[in-house]
C-alpha cells in the first residue's frame, strides 16, 4: 500500500532522474513514483484526507474545558449635580478603573457535542478508507495508462509489419502481372489492402501519441522509451485460491469503497442522534475569578474588588420552534439514503468481484488460444505465400491469411494486457491491491 512517508524516497528518485537529464519514466515503478508526486487526482485526495482528519479535533474541542481571560482599563468621569438622597452633596471626579477576569467552563452533559464527536470519528474513518481507495486507484491507473501505451506501441509495430507484408505481396502481384501470370484484379485487391494497412499505421501512430499524452497527464512529463512486457509474460496463473466464493467474500469484507459506505451509514446515524440531542439540557461547570481596581471615586477614595465564583450551569431548551423535529426528519431521510448507497455499493462489489475472477479465468484460456492462433497464422501466411508463388494458392488466400495473422496478433496484445488488468482489478475490488503488485508486473518488463 502506498504510504505518505514514501515521499522522501520518491523525491530522491526524481531528483536522481532529473540530474541525469532523463525526461520521464521508462518503467511502471518510475511512472508510479512520478504519479505520486504529480497526479492531480491523487494529490487532491491527499489534501482532502488531511482536511477530513482535522474535523476530529474540531469536534473534540466542544467536549474539552474552556479557559479564557479578559482585561481592560477605563478612564471614568463622574459628576453629580442633583443628589436625591444626600442633600447638599454634589461634585465631580476623574479616576481610572482597571479590571481583569479569568473564566473557566467544562461541559459535563452535552448530547449534541458528544454525538458530534462520535460522528467525527466515523467521518475520519470514512476519510481513511477513501484515501486508501485513492492509493489503490493510483496503482491501478498507472498500470492501466502504461499498459494502454504499450498496447499502442505493439499495435503500431503490428500495423507496420502488416503493411510490410502487404507491400511484399503487392510486389509479387506486380511481378506476376508483368509476366502475364497475374491479373489487374489481384493487383487492385492487394493495393486496397495495402492502403488500408497504411491507414492502420497512421491511426496506430495517433493512438500511441495520445497514450503518451495520457502518461504525461498522469506524471506531468512526457515519457521516454517505454519497456515492453517480455514475450513469456505474464505467467498464466489462476487466482489463488481458485474459488470465486472466496474472492467474493473477501471483497465484501475488505473492499475499501464498501467500508467507506458503512462508515458513512454510521455518520448519518450519529447525525440523527446529534440533532435529537438538542432536546436535552446541557450541564456545565463554570468558574471565574475577577479583579476590579478603581483608583478613585466621587467621594475621593479608591476601591479594590476581587471575587471568585464556582458553580453549575443548567440550560434547558423549552420551545425550539419545531426546528429540531424538522432537522431530525431530514437526518433520518439522509440515513436511509446512506443505507441505499451502501446496498448499491455492496451489489456492485459482488458483481465486480465475480466478473474480475471470471475475467482472469477466461483470460488464461483466451491467451493460450491466441498464442496458438498467432503461431498458426505465421505458418499459414508463409505456406500460402509459397503456394501463391507456385500457383497453388490464390491472391485472396494470401491476403486473408495476412489479415487473420495480424488480427490475431492485435487480439493477443489486447488480451495480454487485459489479463494483467483483470488480476489487478481482482486485487483492488477485494481491498488487497498494493504497490508490491505493481512491482510484480514491473518485473515482467524487458530488462
Amino acid at each position: 500500500m502506498v504510504q505518505l512517508n514514501r515521499k522522501s524516497l520518491l523525491a530522491i528518485c526524481l531528483a536522481t532522474m532529473l540530474a541525469a537529464g532523463q525526461a520521464a519514466a521508462d518503467d511502471m515503478m518510475t511512472t508510479y513514483m512520478l504519479a505520486v508526486e504529480q497526479d492531480t487526482v491523487y494529490q487532491a485526495a491527499v489534501n482532502t484526507y488531511e482536511a477530513d482528519k482535522s474535523t476530529l479535533g474540531i469536534a473534540r474541542a466542544a467536549l474539552l474545558p474552556f479557559l479564557g481571560a479578559n482585561a481592560g482599563t477605563t478612564k471614568r468621569d463622574q459628576k453629580v449635580t442633583s443628589p436625591d438622597n444626600i442633600p447638599g452633596f454634589d461634585g465631580e471626579a476623574d479616576f481610572n478603573v482597571d479590571d481583569w477576569a479569568v473564566n473557566f467552563n467544562q461541559p459535563l452533559f452535552d448530547v449534541p457535542a458528544w454525538q458530534g464527536y462520535q460522528q467525527a470519528k466515523y467521518n475520519v474513518e470514512r476519510a481513511g478508507f477513501d484515501f486508501r481507495t485513492a492509493q489503490q486507484d493510483l496503482i491501478y491507473r498507472v498500470a492501466l495508462v502504461y499498459g494502454q501505451a504499450l498496447v499502442a506501441m505493439e499495435n503500431l509495430r503490428v500495423s507496420d509489419a502488416e503493411k510490410e507484408a502487404l507491400a511484399e505481396q503487392l510486389e509479387l502481384d506486380q511481378e506476376r502481372l508483368n509476366v502475364g501470370l497475374g491479373t489487374v484484379t489481384n493487383l487492385y485487391a492487394t493495393e486496397s489492402r495495402y492502403q488500408l494497412a497504411n491507414t492502420n499505421v497512421i491511426e496506430s501512430d495517433f493512438a500511441l501519441r495520445d497514450a503518451m499524452q495520457a502518461l504525461k497527464e498522469l506524471t506531468g512529463q512526457l515519457p521516454g522509451e517505454l519497456k515492453q512486457i517480455a514475450d513469456d509474460k505474464p505467467p498464466l496463473d489462476p487466482p489463488e485460491p481458485d474459488s470465486v466464493d472466496f474472492w467474493v467474500e473477501k471483497a465484501l469484507q475488505n473492499n475499501l469503497g464498501l467500508q467507506s459506505a458503512r462508515s458513512q451509514v454510521e455518520v448519518a446515524d450519529r447525525e440523527i442522534s446529534r440533532i435529537k440531542g438538542q432536546h436535552w439540557p446541557t450541564l456545565d461547570v463554570v468558574a471565574s475569578h475577577s479583579n476590579v481596581d478603581s483608583d478613585g471615586s466621587l467621594t475621593g477614595s479608591g476601591r479594590l474588588t476581587e471575587g471568585t465564583d464556582v458553580g453549575l450551569r443548567l440550560d434547558i431548551p423549552l420551545i425550539q420552534g419545531w426546528g429540531v423535529v424538522a432537522g431530525t426528519d431530514e437526518a433520518r431521510s439522509r440515513y436511509q439514503v446512506s443505507l441505499q448507497n451502501q446496498e448499491g455499493v455492496r451489489r456492485n462489489v459482488d458483481r465486480t468481484a465475480r466478473s474480475s475472477y471470471e475475467a482472469v479465468k477466461s483470460g488464461i484460456s483466451r491467451l493460450v488460444a491466441l498464442r496458438a492462433a498467432v503461431k498458426a497464422g505465421e505458418s499459414t501466411v508463409e505456406a500460402k505465400r509459397e503456394g501463391f508463388k507456385a500457383g497453388v494458392n490464390t491472391n485472396v488466400e494470401v491476403l486473408d491469411a495476412v489479415r487473420d495473422l495480424y488480427g490475431s496478433e492485435r487480439d493477443y496484445i489486447s488480451a495480454k494486457y487485459q489479463f494483467i488488468l483483470s488480476n489487478l482489478e481482482l486485487k483492488r475490488v477485494s481491498g488487497q491491491l498494493e504497490v508490491a503488485d505493481l512491482e510484480r508486473v514491473n518485473g515482467w518488463l524487458e530488462q
